[in-house]
């Protein structure tokens, strides 16, 4: 596992709706401060550089200029290489006619190792679902990465930091400040993933817009960094702009109640002389390690 200390961002800002140009132009410019404010790696929220592209009126696919988003990631590598610092983005991928809703995860190198896309939609009928966890390893902490209603499988990140993840990094495009019954139950998750994992949780939400509260691609804000105790560490409010910072002690993040499932020694089970409390489960644990891929740019 990981040790030392490592500054981590989750840039929450008020993307355009599809407009990939604009929207990359203040990605990179959130990438730049990231860096002058020495994190090592930033996310962004879910669809930050493309928005959802699909009418709310007639829940219709709309056809972005996929070669355009291509040349814009890229330009967005090239800006993490430049800078040496790791990025994860909200996209949309495409593979073999079908599209998909996901984060592309670039490391410090300016390398895609990859795209986790989202496994469990929220009525996205345009995007095919997703494969389920992955691991990838982002400057020097292998980390997992969830969007949005993934929230509420609990499974995906579990999986994740039982092969070894200790961040959960977290890309969200939620329901806005109107569905006030919501937002409890939205903070509520965002915490859980860490303490329930004992790893850190990283979320990104997009604001909401004081002068348009019910435009496409807007949200309730909200992002915020959680330590492997449940503990808020920063978090932005519903209209704020800013990057959301905080240096993770990644001793902290021991991965202790996901080890504990795969039967892995700890002192709790020392006390009751065993290397195992329930056999059957953790089997039922190391079978779902299976399913997790490790995104290494490899394809």
């Amino acid at each position: 596992m990981a040790r030392g200390y490592i500054k981590v961002a989750a840039a929450q800002v008020l993307t355009t709706d599809r407009d990939v140009v604009e929207n990359a132009k203040l990605i990179r410019s959130s990438i730049r401060e990231a860096h002058r404010n020495k994190c090592r790696i930033v996310l962004f929220h879910e669809g930050a550089l493309t928005g959802m592209p699909v009418s709310k009126a007639t829940r219709r696919k709309i056809i972005l200029d996929m070669q355009q988003v291509r040349r814009v990631e890229r330009s967005i590598q090239r800006l993490a290489k430049q800078l040496g610092l790791a990025v994860l983005v909200g996209s949309i991928g495409e593979s073999a006619g079908r599209y998909y809703n996901d984060l592309l995860i670039i490391n410090e190198k300016g390398v895609a190792l990859g795209r986790y896309a989202k496994t469990w939609r929220a009525g996205e009928s345009w995007v095919a679902p997703g494969t389920g966890p992955v691991i990838f390893r982002v400057a020097g902490v292998d980390c997992t990465a969830i969007i949005c209603h993934d929230l509420r499988y609990p499974e995906l990140a579990r999986l994740g930091v039982a092969a070894g993840a200790q961040i959960v990094f977290i890309a969200n495009n939620e329901s806005g400040l109107d569905s006030e019954g919501k937002l409890l139950g939205y903070r509520s998750m965002q915490i859980s993933r860490a303490a329930e994992n004992g790893v850190f949780a990283v979320m990104c939400n997009p604001p909401a817009d004081v002068r348009d509260m019910t435009r496409l691609d807007t949200s309730h804000g909200n992002s915020m960094i959680v330590d492997p105790a449940g503990n808020v560490l920063d978090q932005a409010g519903s209209f704020e702009q800013r990057l959301v910072i905080a240096t993770l002690d990644m001793a902290g993040a021991s991965r202790t109640y996901a080890r504990r499932t795969l039967g892995e020694q700890d002192d709790i089970l020392r006390l009751y002389r065993t290397d195992c409390e329930n056999p059957a489960m953790r089997d039922w644990i190391r079978k779902g390690l299976k399913l997790v891929r490790r995104l290494d740019g490899t394809g």
